[in-house]
């Protein structure tokens, strides 16, 4: 399960990878048309805010949650016995999945209203927007699952975190 769930999210990630390359040249390119030949692409900034951005914070969410790679402040964390350092990390996993599941159920409920109403947004041009509406629950879901599966790590004694000061794994 370790091994599929890691290959998943990190094919996820480069998706995320690839979308900010894409932006780059979409970005590029609208600037040199616009520049040489008065031609920008049209509707560069709606698919950079509705297509690339969303891909390139939400795909790689799981990996980032299940490799322990997110921003953390362990100020006291350290100082606390294991068995503290464990609870504590049980109940962050929990509240993470549950708060994750939370903004998964909330995120899919706009999702399929955006593709029974097929929304769309007007910019420069009319963009289709609501395959981009997916990428929410997906990037949350999967990482109310990482979190998930961090918390079943934890209880089955494996290495879960990285400890800053010492080198050791909690």
């Amino acid at each position: 399960m370790d091994h599929i769930f890691r290959k998943l999210t990190h094919g996820l990630m480069l998706v995320g990878g690839l979308g900010i390359f894409l932006m780059m040249a979409n970005i590029t390119l609208d600037v040199v048309f616009k520049v040489f030949w008065n031609a920008p692409i049209q509707g560069t900034v709606e698919i950079s805010s509705y297509y690339y951005m969303v891909a390139i914070v939400m795909l790689p969410m799981a990996m980032v949650e299940y490799d322990d790679e997110q921003i953390s402040v362990d100020l006291l964390f350290n100082h606390f016995p294991d068995w503290l350092k464990r609870a504590s990390l049980l109940v962050t996993f929990l509240a993470t999945a549950i708060m994750l599941s939370i903004m998964t159920w909330r995120t899919g409920l706009d999702a399929v209203r955006a593709f029974n109403v097929g929304e769309v947004v007007m910019g420069s041009r009319e963009i289709i927007v609501w395959p981009a509406r997916c990428m929410l629950p997906i990037g949350f879901g999967l990482a109310a699952v990482a979190a998930m599966l961090r918390a079943i790590m934890l209880l089955r004694g494996r290495a879960v975190t990285k400890l800053q000061d010492t080198g050791s794994a909690v």
